[in-house]
Parts: C-alpha cells; sequence; structure tokens
C-alpha cells in the first residue's frame, strides 16, 4: 500500500526545488507552486486529489510538478477544477517508470491542465476510459514516451475524452507516441464510427483471425447515388425500398483505394462476428485536433421523390471528445447551410437509429420532444452519424463544439419541461423499441421542415417500427413537427413489422394543455383510445406495413353553448351512419339552423351545409372509414361527433 503525505485544510507554497517522496493525498490544501520551482513526487508518487467537506483539493501552478505514478481527481464536487487560475505558463510531468494513469473517479470532474509532458520511456501513461482531461497549453509527448486514450474493455461507456487547445500552434507535438484505442463490440452488428487521427488504415479492420470471416467488414457511403429502380412514384408503396438502396450504395473501403484520413471526417461502417480492437495513432501531430473540420457534404437530386431518397451524409466526430450538436446547427450560413437540423445516429445495442433535433438554434433550445429512442444532442468521440442536406450544403464541425460527456451515451437525463405541446409515442417487441413524436410549433408548416422535422430511418431488420406521415408527397418522419393551427386535425401514423402477432403503442411522453384531448384511432377495429403519459394500446397485426390504420387526433377545447339547456350536448346531438349517409339528430331550438362540416381522418373537409329541422341526412358520397362531424352555431360555437362509415 502507497504511503501518503495528507496535505488538510492549509495552502501549502513551495518557491523552490522540492521533493515529497511518496506520493501526495490533497484533502483540501492549496498548493501554490511559483514559476520557476519544481516539485518531483518520486518512487512511484502520484497525485491524488480529494474531498473534505466544502473543501477541495487545489493546485495553483506556474511552475512545474513532476510525478511518478499516478494523478486521480477523486473529488465529488464537479463544479471545481484541480487547478486554479489555469493559464498557460504551468506544467504537469508524468516521469515514471511504470504505467501511469490519470482519471476521475466521479463523473464530470474533468481536469483542466495547463501543460502535459509525457516522460516516461519506459511503459505507458493512459487516459483512462471514463475519465476526461484538458490540455489548455501544448501536450508534449517526449521520445521514446507514449499516451494512450483508452478505450473500456467491453465497449461499454466512453473512452478516454481529451480537448486540447486548437488555438496554439504546435500543442500537441514530440517524437514519442499516441494512441488512441477503440474496443468495436460488433459481435455480428454494425458499427458506425470515424477516425481521430489524420493516418488511419483499412488494416486495422482485418479480421484474418475470425473465424467467420465477412470481407470486405469496412464501408463508407456515397451521396449521390441514384436508386434503381427508380422509385418514380412519389407515394411509395413500401419504404423499406429506402434502406435497401441505402445498402446498394454502400462502398468497400478494403480493396477501392479508399483512404480513412481522419481529416477529412467521414463516418464508417464495420461488422465483424468477432470483437477488433483498434489502436489509431503514432505521431502526437496525428492526433485530429484542427480549429474546425468541413466534411466533403453534398446533394444530388435523383428522383421525383420528394427528397426522401436523397442528401444523406455519412460523417463522423473527428476529435477524440464528445460534440454538442446545438453548437453545430448554431452557426451562421457560411458554416452551416442547407442542412436539417436533425443528426441521426445508429445504435447497435437496440439495433435502431436514434435521432435529435435541435429546434431552436439560435437560442441552443434543448428540450424534451427533440430526441428518440436516446438522446443523440451529444454526439460520442470517434461516432458515425449521418446529416440529411437539402440544396448545396455547408457543414462545419468546430472545435468550440467540442465537449467533455462523459455519461453513457444515448441517455436522456433532461428533466426540463417543453415550450411546446407534444406526444412521443412507443413500441416495443422482443427487446426491440421504437419512438416517434408528434408536436406542434409556431413555425412549422405541414410539409417536411428541415429545421423541425426528422425523416424515418429504416434499420436491417423491422421488429416493430412506429413513425407518422407527411403527406403531399407522402414521406415517412420520426419527428413530425405541424403548426399550431392544425391542432383539430387527424395525424396518419405507419406500423411496420416482419411477422405477425400481438402488438402496443405507448405514450413515453405527453405535453398537453388539460383542455385538449389526444386520441390513437384504430380505424380497423373501429375504437379510440383517449391518451395520456402512461397509456397503453394493444392489437394484433398481420405483419407488413399499414398506413391507413392508425390515426392521432388531437382535439382542442370544445366549447359547450352556454344555454342551461345545453350544458351536455351528448343527449341533444345523436350522429350515426348508414351506407355513405350521416344521421344527425337534434333537440335543441339553438342548433336547428346550425352549420355542419364533415372532415376525413386527415383533416380534409368533404361535406359543408345547413342543418334543416331536427332530423337530417347527409349523404357523404364514396365515404369509407372515421370522420368527424362538426356542428357550428351563428355566433361560432362548436361540438364535435365521430363517426364510422362503412361502404
Amino acid at each position: 500500500m502507497k504511503k501518503r503525505i495528507l496535505l488538510i485544510l492549509f495552502t501549502l507554497a513551495v518557491f523552490s526545488f522540492g521533493t515529497f517522496a511518496q506520493g501526495i493525498t490533497n484533502n483540501g490544501a492549496t498548493i501554490v507552486i511559483e514559476s520557476g520551482t519544481t516539485v518531483t513526487v518520486s518512487n512511484s508518487g502520484g497525485y491524488y486529489n480529494l474531498t473534505n467537506g466544502s473543501n477541495h483539493g487545489r493546485i495553483d501552478i506556474d511552475g512545474t510538478l513532476q510525478i511518478t505514478g499516478d494523478f486521480e481527481n477523486q473529488t465529488t464536487d464537479v463544479s471545481e477544477n484541480v487547478f486554479i487560475n489555469v493559464g498557460t505558463d504551468g506544467t504537469v510531468v508524468f516521469a515514471g517508470t511504470g504505467d501511469q494513469h490519470i482519471s476521475n473517479s466521479t463523473a464530470n470532474a474533468y481536469i483542466d491542465f495547463e501543460n502535459v509532458t509525457v516522460n516516461n520511456t519506459v511503459d505507458t501513461v493512459f487516459l483512462d476510459a471514463g475519465s476526461a482531461a484538458t490540455v489548455n497549453g501544448v501536450l508534449t509527448v517526449n521520445a521514446g514516451g507514449n499516451f494512450t486514450l483508452s478505450s473500456p474493455a467491453d465497449g461499454e461507456g466512453p473512452s478516454g475524452s481529451l480537448i486540447t487547445n486548437t488555438g496554439a500552434a504546435g500543442n500537441v507535438t514530440g517524437t514519442g507516441e499516441l494512441w488512441v484505442d477503440r474496443h468495436f463490440e460488433t459481435n455480428g452488428r454494425w458499427v458506425y464510427f470515424s477516425v481521430p487521427v489524420g493516418n488511419g488504415s483499412d488494416d486495422d479492420f482485418d479480421n484474418t483471425n475470425n473465424s467467420h470471416p465477412f470481407n470486405a467488414n469496412l464501408y463508407t457511403y456515397s451521396e449521390g447515388y441514384n436508386a434503381d429502380p427508380n422509385p418514380g412514384d412519389t407515394d411509395y408503396s413500401n419504404w423499406t425500398a429506402f434502406y435497401d438502396a441505402w445498402y446498394d450504395n454502400q462502398i468497400a473501403v478494403d480493396g477501392n483505394d479508399i483512404t480513412m484520413n481522419g481529416a477529412n471526417a467521414l463516418g464508417y461502417a464495420t461488422y465483424n462476428e468477432l470483437e477488433i480492437d483498434v489502436e489509431f495513432g503514432g505521431s502526437p501531430s496525428d492526433l485530429n485536433n484542427a480549429v474546425s473540420y468541413a466534411p466533403a457534404v453534398s446533394y444530388t437530386f435523383n428522383d421525383a421523390n420528394g427528397g426522401y431518397y436523397d442528401g444523406w451524409n455519412f460523417v463522423g466526430n473527428p476529435y477524440p471528445v464528445a460534440l454538442d450538436w446545438n453548437q453545430i446547427t448554431s452557426q451562421v450560413g457560411t458554416e452551416f447551410a442547407n442542412i436539417t437540423n436533425t443528426v441521426y445516429m445508429w445504435d447497435g445495442d437496440n439495433g435502431n437509429y436514434v435521432y435529435y433535433n435541435d429546434e431552436d438554434p439560435d437560442d441552443h433550445f434543448d428540450s424534451p420532444g427533440s430526441s428518440l429512442n436516446g438522446d443523440a444532442r451529444y454526439i460520442p468521440a470517434m461516432q458515425g452519424f449521418f446529416v440529411k442536406a437539402s440544396g448545396a450544403p455547408i457543414f462545419t464541425i468546430p472545435d468550440d463544439a467540442r465537449l467533455h460527456y462523459q455519461n453513457d451515451m444515448y441517455k436522456s437525463e433532461d428533466s426540463k419541461t417543453a415550450e411546446f405541446e407534444y406526444i412521443k409515442l412507443r413500441t416495443e417487441h422482443d427487446g426491440f423499441s421504437d419512438e416517434t413524436i408528434v408536436r406542434f410549433l409556431e413555425n412549422a408548416t405541414i410539409a417536411v421542415d428541415d429545421a423541425f422535422d426528422a425523416y424515418k430511418m429504416f434499420p436491417w431488420s423491422t421488429p416493430a417500427m412506429i413513425y407518422s406521415i407527411v403527406l403531399n408527397p407522402e414521406i415517412p418522419v420520426s419527428i413530425n413537427s405541424l403548426p399550431i393551427s392544425t391542432v383539430g386535425t387527424s395525424v396518419p401514423l405507419g406500423f411496420l413489422t416482419e411477422e405477425a402477432g400481438s402488438y402496443s403503442i405507448s405514450v413515453d411522453e405527453y405535453n398537453f394543455e388539460l383542455s385538449t384531448e389526444v386520441k390513437l384511432i384504430d380505424t380497423y377495429l373501429e375504437t379510440e383510445t383517449i391518451l395520456d403519459e402512461g397509456i397503453e394500446y394493444s392489437f394484433t397485426f398481420d405483419g407488413g406495413e399499414n398506413r391507413d390504420r392508425f390515426y392521432l387526433f388531437v382535439a382542442p377545447e370544445v366549447v359547450d353553448i352556454e344555454e342551461p339547456a345545453l350544458d351536455n350536448l351528448e343527449t341533444i346531438v345523436n350522429v350515426w351512419s348508414s351506407e355513405n349517409n350521416v344521421h344527425i339528430t337534434i333537440t335543441s331550438s339553438e342548433l336547428i339552423d346550425a352549420n355542419v362540416e364533415i372532415f376525413d381522418v386527415l383533416g380534409k373537409s368533404v361535406i359543408q351545409k345547413r342543418l334543416n329541422g331536427t332530423y337530417n341526412v347527409v349523404n357523404v358520397p364514396g365515404a369509407n372509414g372515421t370522420y368527424f362531424v362538426k356542428l357550428i352555431t351563428n355566433d361560432g360555437r362548436s361540438h364535435l361527433n365521430k363517426v364510422f362509415i362503412q361502404k
């Protein structure tokens, strides 16, 4: 067991050369290392920062702290850095003869160094998996030294996260070695990734030791393809044509002279039946840490299909640290233009896509109702992802989007309330889950909006998929943002599954005013279910895709006519159907000359007329399915009834 010197609740100022023989355990002191002073901790001694009540170990460094052991930040207060008055004068030197580790035991308790020098020429200095460090000055790996960002052995959780100061020339330097480890937990599934160095090689992904090789097992993607056969019909009969064409356009890297240059910020997909451990790097200068990266994105209009197939670009996070998507979308048009505000990432654990839409990029507003199947606002280090162009695109990944995000990925911890009304629906089957959002925003339209909507992406296997459909042309969307004025109309929902069986649709999140009633309409069973958070609707399904069975109906507050005799309109208005006729009987003189308007489930008005007397028959030619009958008095008050018409 290491012996440690405890420095408790006082300030230690070091003005000349000093040695602490067996390590420093700082349990509340402030250590000041003046300029020109070197403090050496020998005999495998390290620095261990603890917590003592409200006091936390701190270092004010303008000189040099040289250690031969580990540097651990064990404080539980994530608001305070180990170092104070952080500039670019002080240096921590790692000079051990065995492995040394930089770590923080508390999530988000990052270490903000000034300068770091690696002089360990025997073993390796590790930035541990799940830990994070920023180097504000220069990171130097001297000859014979090795600095490695570790990956979790099982691929679960984040790798070592490193931010280096891109504003300084030569801020990552030296003739030693710098490596970024990545464990790919493929095991018969796809993983999307990007390369964190400028000299990546497809040789790293050879699977010659795999008893069941799958070559070529490394792919990127070309945006400018033309689906064959050409889906000229804008109303698709089978959405799965998208992913069939998508797979046909993947490009094998191996054997196609494609250089895995991390500076291109491309996305890659890999598949293996065994796990893969890859070491990216070599020289410290190979690390990607430029001020910004501009992937070569494009937009090719190929087919008359509303742009659904076109403009998909497979890019990647080239940094060894997470990115904030909101920071990317908030850039001015010279850095970000004609790219939709949605990021699409593949989650290999769930076998589905994760979506995040920054619906308010100017204000960086992040709220519930913006993420599906997880939280993709924070793009993990070395993660490949899709963006969709809608015209001649400009896409820039700036260095100020970098941040340490050390929580498990695809988990949302956002407890805020959305500033708009929305509902998130969820379906689960055999361990697979999928979600869709319908929401009402001030500036949205009924078409697919680059700013507010997210297209639906279909995975290889479709155990149970749910989405909504934008009309004219029909486009499947995962996030459907509609104008507030459309409250009171129906939204068609699509459901897709490979097998017949029992399924359910549940309400995962719900944010509507109490006066608003939201219903799930099943036109096949002629049922309607009033929705609220936690409500679940179960049903049987024959398999395949269906776009006309389920509808989401959002009804605004119904204003009752104020005359006391009309308090309960259900007792004075009766609506039913026979063949193509809608029968309306009323028992109040207030409604004898009311207007009646009949809508289909898509909100389209099919009949308008004035009532005449207490019994009326309204013929609706060609009607079949669920319709809504709206009675409107002369002073504008209204009441809504539903009727099912069957040929």
